[in-house]
């Protein structure tokens, strides 16, 4: 699972050299707490906006952000090159964050159309809405 993660990250990397700048300043709040989690809570929030936007044709996945974020994670220890040990915590946090979304609206992941609990992120301001460009 983690390396299927890790290549899904590298691709989103590579396609926000192709998509011009991410949709957020890293000055918006939103984006100031996904900045300043754990390395386990911050992959475990992307991968639940990865899953949203894949879900709801309403938002796209903002991979520039994605790409610059792990940059200036990086400068401070909490990006991708920390993530490699941190696998385990990783994958239990993502985990944890995937049953605690799913309950918190009412949705399976796997089946269920995310369009709602997406837009329920945007107005709430959290950390996971940073990630995703409305469509």
């Amino acid at each position: 699972m983690m390396t299927r993660g890790l290549m899904l990250g590298a691709a989103l990397a590579m396609a926000a050299c192709t998509t011009g700048g991410g949709g957020r300043s890293f000055d918006d709040p939103a984006v100031q707490k996904l900045f300043t989690m754990a390395t386990p809570e911050y992959y475990a929030n992307i991968s639940l906006a990865n899953k949203i936007s894949q879900s709801c044709s309403r938002y796209r996945y903002d991979a520039a952000l994605d790409s610059q974020m792990n940059e200036a994670r990086n400068e401070v220890g909490r990006g991708s090159l920390s993530a490699i040990s941190q696998r385990r915590g990783i994958e239990l946090e993502t985990d944890v964050s995937q049953r605690s979304f799913s309950v918190k609206h009412d949705v399976n992941l796997e089946t269920d159309d995310l369009c709602a609990a997406g837009d329920a992120e945007v107005l709430e301001g959290s950390a996971l809405s940073a990630m995703l460009i409305p469509a």
